[in-house]
């Protein structure tokens, strides 16, 4: 039985992930507080009380990538098989959601200073993750990566740039060009066999 104290806890948990839920169905910019109350099953007043929306909104995207973050070097495997990972799933169906939210999110950073100090932060965890894995790889004697900061922010560069690119439609451009596109940069840079 949960103590009477757990309970305002288990509130506010409840509506973040009913908000993250949202966002990954939703995306960003269509998700409204309506959406997060009925998905939380909780009226307006006690989302209200918790949370202020950008706060919401912020907290349930930060929650989303650092997930992604996490799951991208989780510390667990290898070197090349997490950078192998990294380059086989960057561009893969299901990822297509983190991209627009990522976009979204880049897009309302310039008017919402929550939003844009949460995307600031899984940047920076998202490029630390890379780079850790670029940093293992060079130890391991897997590749190349004199300054594996430098050579993830490159990557990440290239990843967002061609997210972009997939999801406005470019002409010439498919999930295969994409993936292969980033496999090219990472060889180029590190001399791996991505």
């Amino acid at each position: 039985m949960a103590r009477h104290d757990d309970a305002p806890r288990g509130r506010r948990d409840l509506i973040l992930a009913a908000a993250a839920e949202v966002l990954l169905t939703a995306g960003l910019k269509a998700a409204t507080t309506r959406m997060v109350t009925d998905r939380a099953g909780v009226g307006t007043g006690l989302l209200n009380h918790y949370f202020r929306w950008p706060e919401l909104r912020a907290l349930a995207w930060s929650a989303i990538f650092d997930a992604v973050a996490g799951d991208i070097n989780d510390g667990n495997r290898p070197p090349a098989v997490a950078m192998e990972r990294y380059l086989a799933t960057a561009f893969a169906p299901d990822a297509w959601i983190y991209w627009r939210l990522w976009i979204e999110a880049t897009d309302l950073a310039g008017t919402d200073t929550v939003l844009a100090e949460a995307l600031s932060t899984a940047r920076q965890r998202m490029q630390d993750s890379l780079a850790a894995i670029l940093r293992d790889g060079h130890a391991a004697g897997c590749w190349r990566a004199d300054d594996p900061d430098a050579t993830a922010l490159r990557l990440g560069a290239l990843y967002d740039g061609l997210a972009g690119l997939l999801l406005s439609g470019a002409q010439g451009l498919d999930t295969a060009a994409a993936e292969a596109h980033l496999r090219t940069a990472f060889r180029l840079e590190c001399g791996g066999d991505g």
